[in-house]
Parts: structure tokens; C-alpha cells; sequence
């Protein structure tokens, strides 16, 4: 069953003078069609301007599409009756998330949104509690997300979502502004919801090394799905997509560090796979040009 039924999508950014007069106008969505099955873990990649932040927020029904068709769990976008009802199956997490924090305890801000939809006090409680436990934030519940740093201050982001019980977590570059220590636990966050909670998961990165790990990878260009150097969509698994070093390039994007070494040692010769995305698999393809040692 697909979670997110996108036909035909058109958006556009418009820039507009005093009067309210148009007076330019930006493409970000050109004709986006795909879709993306429940339960699954899809990473957007893409240069900026690419239409995949766009794409988030139309997911999540902040924008609405100017022309075509964008389904959530089987609910139109263009509905304005079901906005609640999307976002609740839809949530977002942002880059920084100073911009979804918003009360001064952490198990207040995790409680929002729950609060907003009018569920009971015990029921509050108990999604709040599961939360804050999923995220591995039980020791700070009670202090101020203040004093918390980047990567504590996302994990109660991604908690303040899940207390919402969503099918599906828009991740719209949520480790941009963080460590590389920070980055690790909140994909390993989002890794475990989607194995344990079955909650499908759409991760917008310019982090190659974050895609690795993902069921699919669909790369954007121009506001639509891109296409490789032979006209075949850019839409596969991360070793699929990996393999096409040269049609990354050629869009202006790079591949996980193990996969640049691994495509400039078969470039000088050396007969070993294309798409070799982890250091493990590239000493297990390096093994047979080493003499062995007793």
C-alpha cells in the first residue's frame, strides 16, 4: 500500500511587489509524480532548489499543490477538511528545531500536540511518556530544552511528532545543524522507528553517507524525479543509485566517501564492483589482491 500518492504535481514560488502584483515566479515542482510505500524508508536527494524541501512541506500539507494530486494515507491534500487528519498522519520534523520547540519543559512541548487534538489527560500522558522513552530523553523530560544541546534538542522534536502517533515522519535535513555525534542518533532514531514502529519514513539529506542505509533513494533535479546520462529515472536502491557516479556528478552531487574510493580504484584498473557502499564491503572486495598470511 503506498502512504504518499504524488500525480502530476505542479508548485510554484511567487514573488510579489507592493501592490500585491505578481511580478516573478519560481518553478519548484515540475510535473512530480511518485509514490512511496508504507512502511519504507526513502531518502530525497538533490541539490538546493531541487524541489525536495518543497515536496516535504506539500507532504505535510503547509503548501498545496497548484495543479495535480498529492494523497496521504488515501486523504487529498487539496481538502482543507482533512489538514488535521494528514498532519496527524504526516508529521515533520525540521532542520532546526528551535522552530518546533515551543514551550519551556520537555514533556510539556512533547504533550502539544496531542493537547491540540483534544485527546484525555491519560491518554496524553501515556503517548508522552512512550515518546520521550522511544527517543531515550527519561532524564531531561523535566528540564528546559535550553540546556539541552542540538542533537537532545531534535531528539524532542522527533518526540513531540511521535506523541502525534503518525504513519509517516517527513525528516526535512534534521542533522544539517548538528555534530557528527548528534547526526548518528538522530538516524538512528529514525532507523529504529521505521524497523520497530513500521513507521515510514521520508529523509531529506545532503549527507550521502545518511542514504546508505535507506530501502529507496529518488534524486531531484528541477522539481521533478532526474534522469540519469541514458534517460532512466534516478529512483532505485542506495546501490542502484550509487553504482551511477558519473550521472551524480553530472548533477552536481557526490557519493559516500567509500564509494568515491572504490569507483577511483576500478577507474585505475582494479576489477571490483561498481556500488560498494560500506567500508566492510570494500575490504571484502579488496581481499583477493592481497596475498594471504599464515
Amino acid at each position: 500500500m503506498n502512504i504518499i500518492k504524488a500525480a502530476h504535481i505542479f508548485y510554484e514560488y511567487m514573488v510579489r511587489d507592493e501592490n500585491d502584483k505578481v511580478i516573478e515566479t519560481t518553478k519548484a515542482l515540475n510535473d512530480l509524480s511518485l509514490d512511496i510505500e508504507e512502511g519504507s524508508f526513502v531518502c530525497l536527494l538533490g541539490h538546493n532548489g531541487c524541489g525536495k524541501s518543497t515536496f516535504a512541506k506539500l507532504i505535510n500539507a503547509l503548501n498545496l499543490p497548484k495543479e495535480g494530486t498529492l494523497l496521504v494515507n488515501g486523504m487529498d491534500t487539496a481538502d482543507g477538511s482533512l489538514t488535521l487528519r494528514i498532519r496527524e498522519s504526516a508529521g515533520m520534523v525540521f532542520q532546526n528545531p528551535d522552530n518546533q520547540i515551543i514551550s519551556n519543559i520537555v514533556e510539556e512541548d512533547v504533550a502539544f500536540g496531542p493537547e491540540n487534538i483534544g485527546l484525555p489527560s491519560e491518554e496524553i500522558m501515556e503517548r508522552v511518556d512512550e515518546a520521550i522513552n522511544a527517543v531515550g530523553m527519561q532524564a531531561f523530560r523535566n528540564k528546559s530544552p535550553n540546556q539541552l544541546s542540538g542533537g537532545q534538542k531534535q531528539r524532542v522534536a522527533i518526540a513531540g511528532i511521535m506523541a502525534m502517533r503518525p504513519k509517516c515522519i517527513i525528516f526535512d535535513e534534521p542533522t544539517a545543524m548538528l555534530d557528527p555525534d548528534g547526526r548518528k542518533d538522530v538516524l538512528e532514531i529514525a532507523h529504529r522507528l521505521n524497523r520497530e514502529e513500521n513507521i515510514t519514513i521520508v529523509h531529506i539529506t545532503h549527507y550521502m553517507e545518511e542514504a546508505v542505509d535507506a530501502d529507496r533513494i529518488i534524486v531531484l533535479e528541477n522539481g521533478s524525479i532526474a534522469e540519469d546520462l541514458e534517460g532512466r529515472p534516478m529512483d532505485g536502491t542506495p546501490k542502484d543509485i550509487f553504482s551511477k557516479v558519473e550521472d551524480l556528478k553530472a548533477l552536481a552531487l557526490t557519493v559516500p566517501v567509500i564509494t568515491e574510493l572504490a569507483y577511483e580504484l576500478r577507474k585505475e584498473g582494479l576489477p571490483i564492483r561498481e556500488g560498494i557502499l560500506t567500508r566492510k564491503e570494500l575490504v571484502d572486495a579488496l581481499k583477493p589482491f592481497f596475498p594471504k598470511t599464515r
